[in-house]
């Protein structure tokens, strides 16, 4: 999956002569905390509601409110915005995506094709692709997490015996332990949302249910 996929395209922008107190209304508008600004299509920067508060005066100021949106009427985005923004493209991967994000501490990152702005990708449209990936969309289900060998075939036991239940697969997310290359931790999620007997069959069968969090009826 591509960042080209999932991004948003409908962009709210502003220019480096915007006024800091335009950004700061359709900041409040449309429910969100950073702008990116453009020269053109071209990205030159990021406006964040942080970037204001810090140019705003001290809280100890004795500006009166009409005196502060004037003077944030008088004062520019350019003067206030981000330069440097870490970006990404297009072609991307998702998850590549995401590790930036997290590896930066930032909560968007704009797309870019060339210089010219094409998008955004933000935390919630990741969240969203983790939700669809673990096949979360409000229909009932279940899930089971497993320490299984990291020996081939291994998964292909398990969704065996899930099948001859008559369950269906969700989605089904395996990775290596940290701790142990020759373990893995995997997560299954069936149709149905009472998965006691998947856990009853599956440690019959010899496998390691993870059940710190089952609630016993």
């Amino acid at each position: 999956m591509f960042v080209g996929k999932r991004m948003t395209r409908d962009l709210v922008t502003v220019t480096g002569d915007t006024s800091i107190l335009k950004v700061k209304n359709l900041l409040k508008e449309h429910s969100i905390d950073q702008l990116p600004v453009v020269d053109g299509k071209k990205l030159v920067g990021i406006i964040t509601d942080r970037d204001i508060r810090v140019n705003l005066p001290s809280p100890a100021s004795t500006l009166s409110v009409h005196e502060l949106n004037y003077l944030l009427s008088e004062m520019k985005t350019e003067s206030a915005m981000t330069r440097k923004v870490f970006t990404t493209t297009p072609g991307t991967t998702i998850e590549e995506a995401a590790r930036l994000i997290n590896d930066k501490h930032v909560n968007s990152l704009p797309v870019v094709a060339g210089d010219e702005l094409v998008g955004l990708i933000t935390t919630c449209d990741l969240l969203n692709v983790l939700l669809e990936l673990m096949g979360v969309h409000g229909t009932p289900s279940g899930r089971v997490e497993l320490k299984l060998s990291s020996d081939i075939g291994e998964i292909a036991k398990v969704a065996s015996i899930i099948n001859d239940m008559g369950l269906r697969i969700v989605s089904l997310v395996s990775t290596i332990d940290k701790d142990n290359s020759n373990v893995r931790s995997t997560f299954v999620r069936v149709d149905t949302d009472d998965t006691s007997e998947l856990y009853r069959v599956l440690e019959d069968a010899g496998y390691t249910v993870i059940d710190e969090y089952r609630v016993e009826k």
